[in-house]
């Protein structure tokens, strides 16, 4: 039967593609999409719908409305028969009914509203099967070109939306002859969730101890060195859509290298509630590859319900603050109707990083291996200690590569070769790097120069230094 109603919806709509179409237009009822993907239906939904005749319509002609499967009229058709039934016409106010009664005393289903016009409409027919209201134009004046009228359903109709729909206007004159259609929007979906982080977690930790924060830090609630704190809001547009879903609890759950390396610490092998390291409490996976935690239940408005994940250091200073690399957020949301107890609504957010307070260089051209080309990189650590270096790279192809190289002396100029860059990542030779190098040590304090040697030449290569990158 659904095949059956697109089919006649699919007509309609190719037959307002080839004449002059009625105008249908409406203010579309809003369904939650994830509500609608769960199999929620709008149960009981008033709306209106106006349509604009660009056609002269005589008398006796039929109006058609084909609904598509989107919309279900079989409590309508239940309450008003499968036969044609008057519309109770009232030339005072404009307006005919359809009612309980059927005679404009009862509770009212539907109402035509003419306006000013001089057409009135009767013998109205509900096909639930078929999608479709039609109607006559009652004998005495027809519809004149431009006139309007418009068809409001009420709660009592029944009428049900289980998605996305549309309406098309169709008319033909008492011996079938076609006349006009059109095809307007009905009903849309539209996401009911949100979900963003606000303020990322970027402490930069405290390159000795490890155990503060030596920068940065989003301090929402609390300006300390052993404070960092994520903010986020979740949106849940309940009252504003039909077919909604109904929220209990949300969870929000970070990925990211939460291992310290510090076999027995807390934020490794315990539970971090324990020493109120979290605020709410956090859960990590026994992998340490990610925490979860409880996130603020939001409003039902559409609002921004904002909430936060602090992390607190001070009660046990003893803790080492991983560096966990890039940190992915996601939501989920538990709900108590449709057909699953949980929904994912957003994955993959950039939630931030802790990251040590180091010293970066990046050089974005590094050839090595090149038959002819040498290339070399000098660092002048200005500092009295040595400092050990982490280098990361990519190349041309998209392979990533990380690796360290030797530590940088203290108050030395020391060169890396190409062959112990090649070495440390494990690079092969025609590669074109983008080479970056984490130094354990304070900004300004190490300094390079990259060059490239052809021959008797020598060509500078630039860093991240020289440009102002920090």
């Amino acid at each position: 039967m659904k095949l059956f109603k697109k089919a006649l919806l699919a007509t309609a709509i190719f037959g307002a593609m080839g004449a002059q179409a009625a105008t249908v237009s409406s203010d579309p009822l809003k369904l939650s999409a994830e509500g609608v993907a769960a199999g929620l239906t709008a149960e009981n939904v008033a709306f209106d719908v106006d349509f604009v005749v660009k056609k002269l319509t005589p008398a006796a002609s039929t109006v058609t409305l084909t609904f598509d499967d989107a919309v279900d009229l079989s409590d309508l058709e239940t309450l008003v028969g499968t036969t044609a039934v008057d519309i109770t016409n009232d030339p005072a106010t404009g307006t005919g009914v359809i009612d309980s009664a059927g005679d404009g005393s009862g509770t009212v289903y539907l109402t035509f509203s003419y306006g000013t016009g001089s057409f009135t409409f009767d013998r109205l027919v509900v096909d639930a099967d078929a999608g479709t209201i039609s109607f006559e134009v009652n004998l005495g004046n027809p519809i004149t070109a431009e006139s309007a009228f418009r068809l409001s359903a009420s709660v009592d109709a029944g009428v049900d939306f289980s998605g996305a729909s549309q309406i098309a206007y169709a008319s033909e004159e008492s011996d079938g002859t076609a006349i006009e259609t059109g095809v307007g929007t009905l009903a849309t979906t539209t996401s009911q969730f949100d979900f963003a982080v606000t303020a990322p977690f970027d402490g930069r930790i405290e390159r000795v101890a490890q155990t503060t924060f030596a920068k940065n830090g989003n301090n929402l609630t609390v300006s300390d060195a052993a404070y960092d704190t994520l903010g986020y809001y979740l949106v849940d547009n309940a009252d504003n859509l039909e077919a909604s879903l109904i929220v209990t609890s949300a969870t929000v759950e970070l990925e990211g290298d939460f291992d310290n390396g510090v076999t027995g610490s807390p934020v490794v092998g315990g539970d971090p509630a324990t020493v109120g390291q979290f605020t709410p409490a956090a859960t990590f996976s026994t992998s340490q590859d990610s925490l979860t935690f409880t996130a603020v239940t939001p409003t039902t408005d559409g609002a921004k319900t904002a909430g936060t994940l602090v992390f607190d250091n001070t009660t046990n200073t003893t803790v080492v603050i991983p560096q966990t690399g890039d940190i992915a957020a996601s939501a989920t949301l538990a709900v108590s109707n449709g057909s699953a107890a949980t929904l994912e609504i957003a994955t993959n957010v950039d939630a931030g990083e802790w990251a040590l307070d180091a010293l970066v260089i990046n050089i974005p051209y590094f050839p090595v291996g090149f038959e002819g080309l040498s290339t070399s990189v000098h660092f002048a650590n200005e500092s009295a200690n040595d400092a050990d270096v982490i280098v990361t790279a990519i190349d041309q192809a998209g392979n990533e590569y990380d690796g360290t190289i030797a530590d940088l002396a203290g108050d030395t100029v020391t060169k890396v070769s190409q062959v112990a860059i090649m070495e440390a990542l494990g690079a092969p030779a025609g590669s074109k790097l983008s080479v970056t190098f984490n130094i354990n040590a304070n900004d300004g304090d190490v300094n390079a120069y990259a060059f490239s040697n052809a021959g008797t030449g020598r060509q500078a290569l630039v860093t991240s230094q020289e440009k102002g990158i920090k």
